[in-house]
């Protein structure tokens, strides 16, 4: 397999990333119009059960698989795609059933339950989007970033395509207008997965190897504290999905207004808070496996201003963009003018987003998980102890919840990088240069 230079493997992946942005972007905008706030709100409650349930199937093991191919001789690497293929198969397989099994209970939990039909057709996609991330993993470690690229441009196209067809339909009831969406992913992952496994040729074939049993407990193990680390913020989002609306309701909305609120929020606003992510997912995918490579402290410095620099400057003029063309996006796209306000409050979480993005894939690559995990715990706690008592606040209402997820993300971040420069710059109590102790017990 040919090895390509991180620059080239950043640029592949951020051009990758912009077509699959635009795409997406079109996408939403276009089911946004169609649905209305509404059924936004519908789309939002059961996407946040949605991302939940894939969480352990995809969060830990694209980079756990992509930390270990990244070291791995060539020969070994096809083992190692092997055991993570086994080990998603495995926690799919336990996790698609109860979840069906479970769905009408979680639509009552979510508190509407419109939101059974979206749950129900986004349950098979657990299994794709599981397989699909160890491969992305695995082609990220091997240096190869034109195979998870490739893979994503055929989702969205699919995805697309699926929505504008099924939306030419004669005319759904509201939850299964809400459910169209949720179609769509089920089939567009299904047409990645297949783009990677054509792309990985005869390594996708090596299943049977001795010592699949030892990788796959050492995948989960370097796993786990990612995956609970994405738990907390799908969970985060989960849980705020419940309580904004009903802390709404609390400051006097009702019910259909508190979930169209809550929709122009998660469903238009947020995403374009997540733009900037384009070329800082680019960063961060590469810059995992290249810090997993870097011997010493020196070079781990050297590469986290060259990866966190770039990524800071390049939010940080995001956040300006969107606070200038915040009414025109308000008004042109969405048709909806009073969004513009609140696209201006939450603009500083592209940002945000941005720096957070870019330092977390190289606590990965540094095997930091844990600290990692400490700091989004820390941020997800602040987030919802402060949605709690700000959105219900007179004269905050959804605004209360934007700041309340920008106070929680910037809490977090702030631990991440204390974490992140404490470990690249510290010493031990010997004054000695501790990176290579560090190493070691990380890959222990």
């Amino acid at each position: 397999m040919k090895v390509q230079s991180m620059k080239r493997q950043a640029l592949i992946t951020a051009m990758g990333s912009a077509l699959v942005r635009g795409m997406g972007f079109v996408m939403r905008l276009t089911v946004s119009r169609m649905l209305g706030p509404e059924a936004m709100g519908i789309m939002e409650l059961s996407s946040s059960a949605h991302m939940l349930l894939v969480t352990p199937a995809a969060s830990g093991l694209p980079g756990a698989v992509s930390r270990l191919s990244a070291r791995a001789k060539e020969e070994d690497r096809s083992s190692i795609l092997a055991a993570g293929r086994q080990l998603a198969g495995m926690m799919s397989g336990l996790l698609i059933p109860v979840f069906l099994l479970f769905s009408p209970w979680i639509a009552r939990l979510l508190g509407d339950v419109r939101t059974l039909p979206s749950l129900w057709l986004m349950a098979p996609s657990v299994l794709f989007i599981g397989l699909s991330s160890v491969y992305d993993g695995y082609f990220y470690g091997c240096g190869n970033a034109w195979a998870p690229m490739l893979s994503e441009l055929g989702e969205q196209v699919i995805r697309l395509l699926t929505v504008l067809v099924l939306f030419l339909l004669p005319a759904l009831s509201l939850p299964w207008r809400a459910a169209v969406p949720a179609l769509s992913t089920t089939m567009g992952e299904g047409m990645g997965l297949m783009v990677v496994m054509l792309m990985a040729g005869g390594a996708a074939k090596a299943v049977q190897r001795p010592g699949l049993s030892v990788l796959r407990r050492r995948l989960f193990r370097l796993s786990l504290p990612l995956m609970l680390s994405r738990l907390s913020h799908t969970g985060l989002r989960a849980l705020c999905g419940v309580i904004i609306p009903l802390r709404l309701m609390a400051a006097g909305l009702m019910q259909s207004e508190a979930v169209s609120r809550m929709g122009m929020m998660n469903g238009m606003v947020m995403p374009l808070m997540f733009l900037p992510g384009l070329v800082t997912g680019a960063l961060a995918t590469v810059g995992g496996p290249a810090m997993a490579k870097c011997k010493r402290k020196g070079q781990q410095r050297r590469l986290i201003l060259r990866l966190l620099l770039p990524g800071a400057a390049w939010g940080a003029a995001c956040s300006g963009i969107l606070y200038l063309a915040a009414p025109l996006i308000a008004w042109k796209f969405y048709r909806l003018p009073e969004l513009a306000g609140l696209i201006r409050a939450l603009c500083p979480m592209a940002a945000l987003l941005s720096i957070q993005q870019v330092a977390g894939g190289m606590m990965t690559g540094l095997g930091l998980q844990k600290k990692a995990l400490g700091a989004s715990l820390l941020g997800a706690a602040a987030t919802l102890l402060c949605t709690w008592l700000w959105t219900a606040r007179p004269g905050l209402h959804i605004y209360g919840a934007g700041y309340a997820a920008m106070a929680g993300h910037g809490l977090g971040l702030t631990a991440t990088l204390i974490y992140l420069i404490s470990h690249t710059w510290g010493r031990d109590a010997a004054g000695n240069d501790c990176t290579q102790y560090s190493q070691a017990k990380a890959a222990s």
